[in-house]
């Protein structure tokens, strides 16, 4: 589905400095519905990475190809970030709703999403009435009803309680049981990364290139059962640990 390529991303901050790599050689194949997680250490560049896939940063040695041969962003892209960002001044219904082009053809879509979400009591609400965890699944919601070919996820669930981030992982799951969607997907967290991704990429410290990578041998059935997903984790740690000593 896209090929990303980025030989070198460098930052300079002031005349004076030499520039500073940050992404270097990185070549990543995402296929049409596959999820993809991102591991690596704080601050090694996996954000500024998605930003480039994205498009938000087009100052960088390389290329990102769609599978229609172009190297323009010219499909569909949902961005989940840490940071919920939803408008203030704007209730929870319209939040979903600003990133549509005819929000009344496709209220139909929104309401499932809010269904979806456990959210529909609550489209009146602005976003300081919600709770934090409601919020990101406000954000979840808002990425989805644009059906992207491709979401972009950038640490959705970082420091929520435990409670909060399992019912949200589970949420996304069910979310991508019934919407063929490619995920690319940043996390510290190597048991969140094992219960969500088909495929982990391991990068290393700044400047970051692709280390490592493993299939996560669980089908999404199984992704529900802690059992299996505990076993899984256990065989990624030990590759985590050799690449990370």
């Amino acid at each position: 589905m896209l090929d990303i390529e980025v030989k070198n991303k460098s930052f300079k901050q002031s005349e004076s400095e030499n520039a500073l790599s940050v992404l270097t050689d990185i070549e990543i194949n995402l296929n049409e519905g596959e999820f993809v997680a991102l591991v690596g250490p704080s601050g090694c560049g996996k954000s500024t990475l998605l930003q480039i896939i994205a498009g938000l940063d087009r100052e960088f040695e390389g290329t990102i190809r769609w599978q229609n041969g172009t190297n323009q962003h010219l499909e569909k892209l949902g961005y989940v970030f840490q940071n919920p960002r939803l408008l203030p001044w704007l209730t929870l219904y319209d939040n979903i709703a600003l990133v549509l082009d005819n929000p009344a053809a496709k209220q139909t879509q929104i309401t499932a999403l809010l269904e979806a979400t456990g959210l529909s009591a609550f489209t009146s609400y602005h976003p300081a009435q919600l709770s934090i965890g409601m919020q990101r699944r406000a954000a979840l919601a808002r990425a989805f009803v644009i059906e992207p070919s491709l979401l972009i996820m950038d640490e959705p669930f970082v420091s929520l309680d435990r409670p909060t981030a399992v019912q949200l992982r589970a949420l996304l799951l069910d979310i991508l049981a019934v919407r063929r969607t490619t995920v690319i997907f940043v996390t510290h967290d190597l048991y969140e990364a094992t219960q969500l991704a088909d495929r982990i990429l391991f990068l290393s410290t700044s400047p970051a290139n692709v280390i490592g990578e493993t299939v996560v041998g669980l089908q999404r059935d199984q992704r529900s059962d802690e059992t299996a997903v505990n076993r899984q984790y256990d065989e990624i740690r030990e590759v985590f640990t050799r690449l990370y000593p």
